[in-house]
């Protein structure tokens, strides 16, 4: 949310396969949202495009820290 990325609202278990591996991309470095797009699920309901839109946002450093602790527990 901190981040104005609406992941949540097009992905609909943000703990699930493809959340988790955006979320962990994205703590990893990832800031392109076609790359983190691509880590889509093939059973995931939403497109590409539409997961590309969600991860366009504002990657602030602690906001991604604190998305990095998040992570770690």
């Amino acid at each position: 949310m901190e981040m104005n990325l609406q992941l949540h609202h097009v992905v609909t278990d943000i703990t699930g396969k493809t959340g988790m591996r955006i979320l962990r991309s994205i703590a990893s470095g990832q800031r392109d949202p076609s790359v983190l797009a691509s880590y889509r699920d093939p059973r995931c309901k939403a497109s590409e495009v539409t997961i590309q839109q969600a991860l366009t946002g504002h990657y602030r450093d602690e906001h991604l820290l604190a998305l990095t602790q998040s992570l770690a527990v």
